[in-house]
C-alpha cells in the first residue's frame, strides 16, 4: 500500500511514496510544521518504519522500528494504528491491535521511551458479524480480479472482513488525546480476570486514560491513570467534547455512554442497535451523532442525561428502480451547516442492506431532514473529509458494494478504487451557511465564562475566523458564477470586515450582531 498525493481539484497524482512497512491501519496524520509557518508535515506509523514527509513528497525523516512483519508470531502486535499527537511532550503516539503503546519524537522519529502495554486481554465478542461462506466465495474472486491479492497472497475481501469482525484484538479502533491536557483515551478490552473467567480472553470492554510523562531518567513513560469497564465491549474511538469535560463511547449493545474526564459514567442512551462507527461530537449545541448499520441519530447531552433528538432522513435514492431499502454508510461528519452522511441503497437480504448504489448527502442539523444529495461512484469505509470550499472527499473501499456486485451483477457498476470529490455548487448558499453559522457560534461563545472556559472560547474564535474565510472565498466564486451580485458581495464583504475587526478586539457581542446582519441579507 503506497501513500499517494493527488491534486485536490483535478485528482491528478502529484507524487507517491512506495510501501516501506510504514503504513498503518488508519493512514497518515498531518500536523503544522513548527519550523515553517503555513506548511504541514505528514507522519506515517508502521510496524517496520516510521516516517515524516513534506507536502512536496520529500522525506524529513525515516526510521526503522526494529520490527519485522515476517517475524511476528502475533500479527496483532504489528498492526499499528496511525499516529496521534501528544502536545505536552511533542511526541507521536501509536497503539497496536494487541495493546502495545509506542511514543516517538515528532522532531526526529526516535523512540522516546519504553514500549507500554494496556492490561486488556484479547477480545471475545458474542455479537461478531459473520459473513456467509457462499458470499465470500463470490466476492473474493471478484475483488481479486479487480485489485489482486494482498502481499501475503490472501483475498482482499476475506482479509478485510477478518480484520474488521474477527475479534481477538485488545484495541480495534483509533484513540483520542485531549489537546489541552494531553491526556490519552483508549477504548480497549478489560483484563482477563474481570469477566470472571480466567481463560486468556476478555468479554468486557474498557476505557483507559493514560499520561505520557517523564520517567525520572531523562526519558518518557506511559502511566495508567483511570479505567472504566462495561459489558459488551466496544470498537469505537473515545470521542471528546471541545472542552475535554466529556468522553463519549459506545458498547456492542447499542448504548451511547457519556463519561466525565475521570471516566465516571454520567448517562447512557440505547439507540436500538450496535453502533458501526465512532461517535461524532459537534463543537457546539451539545450535539452528538451516532451511526448504526441502518440509521444516523442526533443526541443531545442534557448534562445529567442524554436524549435522542432525531433519526436522519436517508431517502436520497427514492424512486430508484433497484432500491428497496436505504441505510447509513459512514460515520457522520459535522459541518457548520449540516451533517455529512453516506447513504447506501439496494436490496435487503436477511435484514442487511446489499449495497447497489451509494451517495453523499447533507442532513439538516436541526431536523435531520436531507438537504442535499448526490449519487457517487463507490462505497467507502473511511471518514469523509470536507474541504474549506465545501468539497467532500471520500476514499473508495468497495467491500459492501462488492457484495452487491457479486449477488446482483447486472444491477450495479463494476467496483473501483481511488478517491472521489463531490464539488460544491451554488457557492452563494455556502457563503450564506458559513456566515450564519459564524454568527450563531459568536453569539454562543459570548455566553461562555472566560475565567473557566478560556480554551473553548479560543477554539470557537478560531472556528469563527475559519468560517469567515470560507465565506469570503465562496463569495468570490459565487460572483464569478453569476449566483451573487457584485453589490451584494460588496455589502457582505463590508460586514465581514467589521466582524473580523470586532473579533480581533475580543468583542464577541458586536461580532455576532454584525454577522447576524450579514446572515439576514440572504433571507
Amino acid at each position: 500500500m503506497d501513500l499517494v498525493s493527488i491534486d485536490a481539484k483535478t485528482g491528478k497524482r502529484r507524487w507517491a511514496v512506495p510501501e516501506t512497512g510504514a503504513m498503518s491501519a488508519g493512514g497518515p496524520i498531518i500536523l503544522n510544521d513548527p519550523q515553517n509557518p503555513g506548511s504541514q508535515i505528514i507522519y506515517l506509523a508502521g510496524p517496520e518504519r516510521v516516517m515524516a514527509i513534506h507536502q512536496n513528497g520529500t522525506t524529513l525523516w525515516d526510521k526503522a522500528t526494529g520490527m519485522k512483519i515476517s517475524d511476528a508470531v502475533d500479527t496483532d502486535a504489528v498492526r499499528f494504528q496511525n499516529f496521534n499527537y501528544h502536545p505536552a511532550t511533542d511526541s507521536l503516539i501509536t497503539v497496536t491491535k494487541a495493546g502495545g503503546l509506542f511514543a516517538y519524537s515528532r522532531e526526529t522519529g526516535e523512540l522516546v521511551g519504553p514500549v507500554g502495554q494496556l492490561p486488556g486481554a484479547p477480545a471475545i465478542s458474542g455479537r461478531g458479524t459473520k459473513i456467509p461462506g457462499f458470499i465470500a466465495n463470490k466476492v473474493d474472486p471478484l475483488l481479486d480480479d479487480a485489485f489482486g491479492k494482498t502481499a501475503n497472497g490472501l483475498s482482499i475481501f476475506s482479509s478485510a472482513v477478518n480484520y474488521l469482525y474477527g475479534g481477538g484484538g485488545v484495541v480495534t479502533n483509533y484513540f483520542s488525546i485531549d489537546p489541552d491536557t494531553s491526556r490519552i483515551y483508549i477504548a480497549a478490552t478489560a483484563p482477563d480476570e474481570e469477566d470472571g473467567n480466567i481463560d486468556g480472553r476478555s468479554e468486557i470492554g474498557a476505557i483507559y486514560t493514560l499520561n505520557l510523562e517523564a520517567d525520572g531518567n531523562g526519558g518518557l513513560e506511559f502511566k495508567l491513570l483511570d479505567r472504566m469497564t462495561f459489558q459488551g465491549g466496544t470498537g469505537s474511538t473515545p470521542a471528546l467534547s471541545a472542552d475535554g469535560s466529556r468522553v463519549y463511547v459506545s458498547d456492542n449493545d447499542g448504548h451511547v455512554i457519556a463519561l466525565d474526564s475521570e471516566l465516571t459514567e454520567i448517562w447512557r442512551v440505547d439507540v436500538g442497535e450496535p453502533l458501526v462507527g465512532s461517535i461524532t461530537v459537534a463543537p457546539d449545541n451539545n450535539e452528538i451523532y451516532a451511526v448504526t448499520a441502518n440509521d444516523v441519530f442526533q443526541l443531545i447531552d442534557q448534562g445529567d442525561h442524554g436524549t435522542v433528538s432525531w433519526t436522519g432522513e436517508l431517502n436520497g435514492f427514492d424512486g430508484y428502480a433497484n432500491v428497496d431499502v436505504q441505510s447509513n454508510g459512514l460515520t457522520a461528519t459535522v459541518t457548520a451547516n449540516g451533517v455529512v452522511v453516506m447513504i447506501g441503497g439496494g436490496k435487503e437480504i436477511i435484514g442487511k442492506t446489499i449495497m447497489l448504489h451509494v451517495g453523499m448527502g447533507l442532513l439538516d442539523r436541526q431536523t435531520g431532514k436531507l438537504r442535499y444529495f448526490a449519487e457517487g461512484r463507490e462505497d467507502s469505509l473511511a471518514m469523509s473529509v470536507v474541504a474549506a470550499d465545501g468539497s467532500i472527499y471520500v476514499g473508495h473501499s468497495p467491500l459492501r458494494r462488492a457484495v452487491g456486485k457479486a449477488l446482483f451483477p447486472k444491477l450495479t457498476a463494476d467496483v473501483t478504487g481511488g478517491v472521489a470529490r463531490f464539488k460544491p455548487i451554488r457557492l452563494d448558499l455556502l457563503a450564506r451557511d458559513a456566515i450564519c453559522a459564524a454568527g450563531a457560534r459568536a453569539a454562543n461563545t459570548n455566553t461562555l465564562d472566560q475565567t473557566i472556559q478560556f480554551a473553548a472560547i479560543s477554539s470557537d474564535k478560531r472556528q469563527i475566523q475559519f468560517l469567515m474565510t470560507q465565506a469570503e472565498r465562496a463569495i468570490e466564486t459565487a460572483v464569478s458564477d453569476g449566483d451573487l451580485t457584485s453589490d451584494d458581495a460588496n455589502s457582505l464583504r463590508e460586514l465581514q470586515a467589521q466582524s473580523i475587526a470586532s473579533l480581533a478586539a475580543g468583542d464577541l457581542e458586536k461580532t455576532a450582531t454584525t454577522l447576524g446582519s450579514a446572515c439576514e441579507m440572504f433571507r
